[in-house]
């Protein structure tokens, strides 16, 4: 007795097909979803890590503020010879050449006692050598008989805290720079901060958080300047200069103390 032949399947049902698609669909969210994280997470690790250098670049800077780079406001053709700080804010070194690096740090970043009154800096990397001189050029003076293009780190104020994309291309910017907001830290709170100019001696009223530090250099009463450093990353977008960057309220990629000495 033979059973009878089981029917034949043509095809799935439309259920089955619906079913298929919407599992893969998601199956496809989640990698792109993973994916996604995965990149933004990179690209974090990337931003801290340039932000870990700079941090090393900028100390080396408020050390020796003559070597950070002076961009005037709206600048858009280089300047020859480059401009540095002192030279750009001539009231930071009054006797040029003559005064010690931490009384010029100190001129600069003592008003900084609040977010709103800041100091904005900039750490890039960028080419020594511009594209136009990475060879040699025949029938002048300039000769960089190079077979690379090396780069270095650089520290640069602007007149108007405005980075523009076009100091940047002057400058032969690598990637996207960082701004970084400088304020003094509220370690100096509950210092003796002012020295009394008749008795040389610091006077009994302590540092209030915000407060105003001595004008002149030789009238702060302690060895060091403590400053806390907000690393941001700079992408050219508006709102632009201090007042823009405030209304951003972006979170600072590494926050940074740095003690600066006498």
């Amino acid at each position: 007795m033979t059973s009878p032949a089981s029917p034949r399947r043509r095809g799935f049902s439309l259920i089955e097909v619906t079913l298929a698609i919407g599992i893969l669909g998601l199956a496809i969210l989640s990698l792109v979803g993973i994916l996604s994280a995965t990149f933004s997470q990179v690209s974090e690790i990337m931003d801290t890590n340039r932000a870990l250098a700079g941090v090393t670049r900028l100390i080396g800077a408020l050390d020796n503020p003559r070597s950070i780079a002076y961009i005037a406001a709206g600048e858009t053709a280089p300047t020859n010879p480059p401009k540095f700080l002192p030279q750009g804010v001539t009231t930071l070194d009054p006797a040029p050449g003559g005064g010690p690096n931490f009384e010029l740090t100190y001129r600069l970043l003592s008003p900084a006692s609040t977010s709103a009154t800041a100091v904005w800096l900039f750490v890039y990397d960028r080419r020594t050598v511009g594209p136009d001189k990475a060879m040699v050029v025949s029938g002048g003076t300039d000769r960089y008989d190079i077979t690379s293009n090396p780069s270095s780190m650089e520290v640069a104020y602007v007149a108007d805290g405005n980075f523009t994309p076009e100091m940047a291309a002057q400058r032969n910017v690598i990637g996207s720079p960082m701004r970084v907001r400088i304020t003094v830290s509220k370690l100096l709170a509950g210092q003796r901060v002012t020295v009394d100019p008749n008795t040389a001696e610091p006077s009994a009223i302590r540092y209030i958080a915000g407060g105003s530090l001595p004008a002149d250099p030789n009238l702060f009463g302690v060895a060091y300047l403590p400053v806390v450093a907000e690393f941001f990353p700079h992408d050219f977008t508006a709102p632009t200069g201090p007042t823009g960057y405030k209304t951003m309220e972006q979170t600072p990629l590494l926050i940074q103390n740095i003690i600066i000495n006498r």
